[in-house]
């Protein structure tokens, strides 16, 4: 079996729907706005009081951690899932482990379904009450890792940003976090592109920058057979 490969992108939230179209589009939500059942609780009027209560905490506000998906609408191309990642009752309202669970689910569901292209907000940095753009490159940092190991066909992952200064704050951190895991680096047989390996539970993952890309690498997966 050849090796599967998994693309990380940065880009700016202004290219949805121009340069950039993807199959799914991630939405972070806090979880008092996402409900586990459609909005409107529908009672018949002779339904008793207990059925009402039944009906009523059946619209419960999901988990931290979990998310909801919605098929396209129409005048719409995409996907959207709603990774259900804050709650504005604490302090702070988002935790790294919660995006990460967020996003794996997300991802992993993403694939089932054949949908090989997906944007995401910057999943957990909300104003001043979510993470840190560090955290949440460690967030997302653990989410890639984890994710080379249940690919089941090639994907793609663009992260938006606000502004330029956001993208190349992100861009370095997540190329320092993948230099201080490497095992080695080389460079390819061409001698342009380099190439940086990762021991990762017994495979081998080989991370290859975009030449002209200021965030860009591609990952592909062997199995370690020493």
């Amino acid at each position: 079996m050849g090796p599967l490969v998994l693309r990380l992108d940065l880009d700016l939230k202004d290219s949805l729907g121009r340069r950039l179209q993807p199959d799914a589009v991630v939405v972070q939500e806090d979880r008092n706005l996402v409900m586990s059942a459609p909005a409107v609780v529908d009672l018949d009027v002779e339904d008793d009081l207990d059925a009402a209560y039944m009906a009523i905490a059946a619209h419960r506000p999901l988990p931290v951690g979990r998310y909801l998906v919605r098929r396209p609408r129409e005048g719409s191309p995409f996907w959207v899932y709603q990774a259900v990642v804050h709650d504005l009752e604490q302090a702070p309202t988002c935790r790294p482990g919660d995006v990460r669970r967020s996003l794996i689910a997300i991802l992993s569901d993403a694939q089932k379904r054949g949908l090989e292209s997906l944007a995401l907000e910057s999943v957990g940095h909300w104003q001043d009450t979510g993470l840190s753009f560090t955290e949440m490159v460690e967030a997302l940092d653990a989410t890639i890792f984890e994710l080379t190991r249940r690919l089941v066909s090639p994907c793609r992952i663009t992260v938006l940003l606000n502004e330029l200064e956001e993208l190349e704050e992100v861009s370095h951190l997540l190329r320092s976090r993948l230099l201080r895991r490497a095992a080695r680096s080389f460079q390819t047989v061409t001698g342009d592109v380099a190439m940086v390996e990762v021991r990762e539970r017994g495979d081998r993952l080989h991370f290859r920058f975009v030449p002209g890309s200021l965030s860009g690498y591609l990952v592909t997966r062997s199995i370690d057979v020493a």
